[in-house]
């Protein structure tokens, strides 16, 4: 994002690029003839709570990163002798969005991956040179880390020479939502699927959402009815639900994404704790419908929450809203969803009313020159899209 016109210029053109403090590699584009060793370098494994957890992208990085972001830029740093061979990636794709109440974009770096092997030949100042000669210096790079990955954090959250600095903006929740409390004023509220006649209200009502939140992803819903978008990967019309009161005027909207044809968390290792209570725990959840904790090498079975909106002060549509996708969920075989909320969204403190389980995370910007609190609105909450994070 470009601090003048809060705009992001025009990619450079070159295809490779090289830096005098690294000379034996390179960065280059990602090609289709990569993909197969991005799914092997994107499952690298992150700790959280208790677990070691791989979030892979199987069966192709490519085609998931169509659903992360609206253009992926997909960036990896390969030996100048071995220009097939990938020692790192990070993706700094763009996503299209509303900041202040206008259209436009926010270039996110995520799935930054180093090979392993690779350690002390400064792959990652390579990438950071990158960043720096290849941005204009003011840009804007979105991140969102766990709080328990502590090597992405050192990488990124640390002040160092030759690095963007970080600017930490939200501190952020993921609940993976078992079970939901009835609110009183549920019956009160219709919901209704998304049907190509209510295409245009479901636009006017993210529209106008754009109040209040910052960072609102600029859906077009009409991409839905033209068959497989790969924005919208995995995903249909009647998965979505619009909501509305008494007097028949919408306030909410959201829907149920199961991504697991291209998109898995994996648990990779449990800590000795969990892993002596997880025979326990599972018991108990199969009784009361909970998340089950999956065998090692096995990946979690459970629908991300896609556009869950209404007026953040408007807590009985909240509720409701989390109800009904706690039925449609069930529907659907599964035991669970998944939500992000920042804790400045006065949504969360309905989530006391949820048995979930949580994962805290931090939102923050990078710059080498911007500053991104005098950019964005503080007034407005942080909106955080769970499937494409």
């Amino acid at each position: 994002m470009n601090s003048d016109a809060m705009n992001i210029s025009v990619e450079n053109t070159r295809t490779v690029y090289s830096s005098a403090n690294v000379p034996n590699f390179h960065v280059r584009p990602a090609t289709k003839a990569d993909d197969e060793q991005l799914v092997q370098l994107i499952a690298e494994t992150m700790p959280s709570n208790g677990m070691t957890l791989a979030f892979e992208r199987y069966p192709s990085y490519l085609a998931a990163s169509h659903a992360q972001y609206n253009r992926p830029d997909i960036r990896v740093v390969v030996p100048n002798n071995q220009p097939d061979k990938i020692v790192g990636m990070m993706n700094l794709g763009w996503k299209y969005c509303y900041i202040n109440q206008q259209p436009d974009v926010l270039r996110y770096v995520a799935d930054l991956r180093l090979n392993q092997k690779f350690r002390g030949q400064n792959i990652l100042r390579l990438l950071m040179d990158y960043l720096r000669d290849e941005l204009p210096q003011d840009s804007m790079l979105e991140s969102i880390i766990l709080v328990d990955n502590l090597p992405a954090r050192r990488i990124l959250h640390e002040t160092k020479t030759g690095f963007p600095s970080p600017y930490f903006y939200d501190d952020i929740q993921t609940f993976t939502v078992s079970q939901v409390q009835k609110p009183i004023a549920f019956d009160h509220y219709q919901f209704e699927p998304l049907s190509i006649n209510k295409i245009a209200d479901a636009n006017a009502f993210v529209q106008s959402m754009k109040a209040h939140y910052n960072f609102l992803p600029n859906y077009k819903f009409s991409d839905l009815a033209h068959g497989e978008h790969p924005f919208w990967l995995g995903m249909k019309m009647d998965d979505f639900y619009l909501i509305y009161n008494h007097e028949n005027k919408m306030v909410g909207i959201y829907g149920l994404w199961n991504q697991q044809s291209f998109k898995q968390t994996k648990v990779v290792h449990y800590s000795w704790l969990l892993k002596l209570i997880r025979p326990f725990y599972n018991l108990y959840a199969g009784v009361k419908g909970a998340l089950v904790l999956p065998k090692k090498e096995r990946a979690f079975d459970y629908l991300m929450l896609h556009s869950a909106l209404c007026h953040p002060s408007d807590k009985e549509v909240f509720s409701s809203l989390l109800f009904h996708a706690q039925e449609q969920t069930r529907l659907k075989r599964k035991n669970a969803f998944c939500i992000t909320l920042a804790k400045t969204d006065p949504r969360i403190h309905q989530m006391s009313h949820t048995s979930s389980h949580v994962i805290h995370a931090i939102h923050a910007f990078h710059s080498f020159q911007g500053k991104p609190y005098e950019l964005f609105d503080g007034s407005k909450i942080s909106y955080f899209e769970t499937g494409r994070i």
